[in-house]
């Protein structure tokens, strides 16, 4: 993914390389939900941080922010199985390294964290597996099954290319140890050595981030869902946050960006063009089928998913485009794609009675 580059606001979909997020890679936090699932956006230390943890015993966080996406997306990838052949341990604790912060804000995200000394807990899901194991915000995870987790460098010598490096070696390992069986975490809480046994659950792989940026966006990467601060803004609750995560998280399941590299369809503008824009919009016509499923699964409100779509709409694609040019389906087929899917579910539900 390239950084710097323009967002184009109604980019709802698999990522292209000239729709990287407009961030610098050390001022802005791409967090990983080690469910594996949901992100977190950067602040700069001292905006809502603490060493301490704020919730309830059932969960915990040092961010609201973070705490919520990654409750729903946590439920998304939880009770989603029956749609998804792609799954993974599903933990629901969300990390952040001192590589994930601007050079500037190191210090003290040292002071107040330790990140120096392993992996920071900066959010755990009320319900998951990670709380009722224990784990709390504001520890440290220092190895998992007797393996040290990646280190972030010298606070002051890593550069812009490692600030997903380490997270993202970090995510690999615990999926790896964690997959079929439990977990021995080893944690640091405050200052005081503790172990941790962890049993995950098998749900979705439904794994995200949430980038800062002010481009309103979303998409997805093969591996992650990617939502930007700015949608996170946009969306008016926690249902409307869910259509988002659930249609990049379908993207993902469907192995979209995979099946559209090998069909050589082209980033820019010749994305657009005929059989290439047919192609696209296939493959956003599937995730928001399933993206409905996983969210009827989740027991989330599926009325929200039309509201949204027309406030995005009319925000940022106010002027129709040829559908021999689209790679999004138009705000009407979208539509009439949800009703249809809804009325297919509340068919299927009813048959269950």
């Amino acid at each position: 993914m390239k950084t710097n580059v323009f967002i184009r606001p109604l980019h709802f979909g698999v990522h292209s390389r000239e729709f990287g997020c407009n961030l610098k890679p050390m001022s802005a936090s791409l967090l990983t939900l080690t469910m594996l699932a949901m992100l977190a956006p950067q602040e700069s230390v001292g905006q809502n941080h603490g060493a301490r943890s704020q919730g309830t015993p059932e969960g915990s966080y040092l961010r609201a922010a973070d705490f919520r996406v990654a409750t729903i997306v946590h439920r998304l990838a939880t009770r989603g199985t029956a749609f998804c052949d792609a799954t993974h341990p599903v933990t629901g604790f969300l990390l952040h390294h001192l590589d994930e912060y601007a050079h500037a804000d190191r210090a003290e995200a040292v002071r107040r964290f330790g990140l120096d000394k392993g992996a920071g807990v900066l959010a755990v899901v009320a319900g998951s597996a990670a709380a009722q194991a224990g784990l709390a915000a504001g520890d440290l995870l220092l190895s998992i099954n007797g393996v040290q987790l990646p280190r972030s460098g010298e606070p002051s010598k890593s550069s812009a290319r490692d600030h997903r490096k380490v997270a993202e070696e970090a995510d690999a390992l615990i999926e790896q140890q964690m997959r079929g069986r439990s977990a021995t975490l080893e944690v640091s809480r405050m200052g005081e050595p503790i172990s941790i046994v962890l049993k995950p659950v098998i749900g979705c792989a439904a794994r995200g981030r949430l980038a800062r940026s002010s481009q309103a966006n979303a998409f997805a990467d093969g591996r992650y869902a990617i939502m930007t601060t700015k949608m996170l803004e946009f969306v008016q609750n926690d249902d409307e946050l869910a259509v988002v995560m659930a249609h990049e998280i379908a993207h993902n399941l469907l192995a979209h960006p995979a099946r559209l590299e090998a069909q050589k369809v082209p980033h820019g503008i010749l994305r657009g063009i005929g059989k290439n824009a047919s192609r696209v919009r296939s493959t956003e016509e599937e995730a928001d089928r399933l993206a409905l499923k996983l969210l009827w699964s989740a027991g989330y409100d599926l009325g929200a998913a039309i509201p949204f779509w027309r406030r995005l709409y009319t925000r940022y694609d106010p002027i129709p485009v040829p559908k021999l040019f689209r790679t999004h389906p138009s705000l009407s087929a979208r539509e009439r794609l949800i009703r249809d899917t809804i009325g297919q579910l509340s068919r299927s539900e009813a048959g269950t009675r």
